[in-house]
């Protein structure tokens, strides 16, 4: 499966949104011959091997579109972008 990079996402985002669980991150970055802490670049396209670490959590990412991206963007915070907009009014 090819998977294309996103604003502010690291590998650890990409391992969530792919398979619902960061065990994922090592075969991501073997696949692409990449560290774990390589810096992504936003329509970068990576291979991630087609395996199942958690069967629910991998349906569930898939089932509602969970793109995480939680790069540190250099202001002093970090910004948590799993939830829609829509969420983050309704509990503000």
């Amino acid at each position: 499966m090819k998977v294309t990079v996103l604003m502010r996402q690291t590998l650890s985002d990409i391992a969530l949104e792919i398979y619902g669980d960061i065990a994922g991150l090592p075969g991501i970055a073997r696949a692409n011959n990449i560290a774990m802490t390589a810096d992504l670049q936003v329509g970068q396209v990576l291979e991630c091997p087609d395996v199942v670490y958690d069967a629910y959590l991998q349906n569930y990412v898939r089932k509602y579109g969970i793109k995480p991206a939680t790069e540190y963007d250099g202001t002093g915070e970090i910004r948590q972008r799993i939830f829609t907009e829509q969420f983050t009014l309704e509990f503000s």
